[in-house]
Order: C-alpha cells, then structure tokens, then sequence
C-alpha cells in the first residue's frame, strides 16, 4: 500500500462518510435506516443513476462501500453483492449491518485497496455492475483503480461512477473561500474533473453517457439535526431554474461505461 493510501485509510479509520447522520442507537437498525432515509432524501438522484432494482438476482461489485447504504439496497432489492473498502473501520460497520439485516448469504465483503481488485475478480467473474459512487476522486491514483476496474470487466459489465465536477456551483464557491467543499474536515485526497478530464480517463472505456446532477440546498447546522431548511436563494428559487443548474453546475459527474 502506497504512502497516500494509508494516510487515506487511518483518516476514514477515524471517521468514515455518514457515520453521524443518526442519533440512535449506533448499529442499531434505527441508526441504519434513519442513515438510509437521509441520504436517498438528501441525494434522491443516487437512486436514478443506479436503479437497484435492475440488478436482481445479478451480480454487483461496489467499490469504497463505506457504511453500507447502497450495499443494503443492492440486497434488498435481490442482488448478490460483493464490496470491497479502505478502510477497517467502516468495513467492519458495514459487516455488522449487513449481519443485522440478515443478508450474509448474498454478499461477500473485502477489506483492500481498489488497486487491488484483480487478486480477486478477473473477466470471468460475470461480474454485471461495478458500481462507485463519491469514492474513487479521493483515490491516491484513479488511473490505476481504473486499469484494474477495467481488468476484470467482460463485455456485458456496466460501470456506473460518481466523480466530482470541476465545473459546479460548489466548486466556484470553494474556490472563492465561500464553502468547505467536504462535509469533513482534511480529506487527504480530493481531485475534481471536466469533460476533457472524463474522455481522457475513460479513452480505454466505452462512455455510455456522462450526466451532471446534484447541488445541495440546504442550511448545514439544521442539517445535522436532521431539519431541511432551504439556504434562502434556494428557498425562493423556481424549480425548473434549480433543475437547470443541476444539470448544467451540479457537483456529481454520472458516468455509465462498458468496456
């Protein structure tokens, strides 16, 4: 493991993505559904992008699973599951989520570096959705994560990744000093990409399509309290205006590819 990624591991060790999102009972099924409910309110395009219904009874390798929120949906709706994380501790978190739900029978959990992916997958895993979602723009190297992505995909493999937009409403905002562009603090690793960023990346990809989505309107301190109040230009903003500067400054890049 390189120098950056273990940096990178120790930081999500300590506090990995949405950990804070519920007050409850921490692994409680409470905790876990309320984590649930707030994200796909928060970010109801995650559901759009992936449509976890289409993958029953397939097989879906989800890279950076963090907490496991879209690893339960996966299974929920009927997929049989294979997720690899960084890092220990939401390894371990998603581990005793999916026990929790009683889905050990449909799933296979890895704790490794995405680097790594072809010491257990390889072309003829069948392997029909691999999936990342917010993970691999904090990669120390994205182009290797790729390269081994791409190793183990067939002809029939769909890849759905979510990358960062360098042009999006929050990244001029963090350029100016006027937003933290993560929720946590010291993100060891955060890259940003355009569209000549994305051909250039996936060149050895076949791009399906490429969409932009998702900027968030609300006030942080309710937020956290689980109270959704709009900033105020959101507030009085007109829906197919917020919709257009969704599609157009969005801050997730939706990329669906074969190989």
């Amino acid at each position: 493991m390189n120098k950056l990624n273990k940096i990178s591991k120790r930081y999500w060790n300590k506090q990995p993505c949405n950990i804070k999102h519920s007050k409850k009972k921490f692994l409680s099924k409470e905790y876990f559904n309320e984590i649930s409910k707030k994200r796909y309110f928060v970010e109801s395009h995650i559901k759009d992008f992936v449509q976890f219904s289409k993958w029953k009874n397939k097989k879906v390798l989800e890279i950076g699973f963090g907490i496991g929120t879209d690893a339960i949906e996966f299974l929920k709706n009927g997929a049989y599951y294979y997720g690899i994380e960084l890092s220990d501790k939401s390894f371990d978190i998603t581990k005793a989520r999916i026990n929790l739900f009683n889905y050990n029978n449909k799933s296979k959990l890895i704790n490794d570096e995405a680097e790594n992916l072809n010491k257990y997958f390889n072309s003829n895993s069948n392997l029909d959705l691999i999936y990342s979602f917010g993970v691999l723009h904090h990669s120390s190297s994205l182009k290797k994560c790729l390269k081994s992505i791409r190793s183990i995909m067939n002809k029939k493999t769909i890849c759905k990744i979510m990358l960062y937009a360098k042009n999006s409403y929050k990244y001029f905002l963090m350029k100016d000093n006027l937003i933290r562009y993560e929720a946590q603090k010291g993100v060891p690793v955060i890259d940003f990409y355009n569209i000549d960023d994305l051909n250039q990346l996936f060149k050895k990809f076949k791009i399906l399509e490429i969409k932009q989505d998702f900027i968030f309107p609300y006030k942080i301190k309710p937020y956290k309290r689980n109270k959704y109040y709009k900033i105020d230009h959101f507030k009085y903003m007109k829906k197919d205006i917020f919709n257009s500067l969704k599609k157009n400054l969005g801050e997730h890049l939706l990329i669906t590819l074969k190989k």
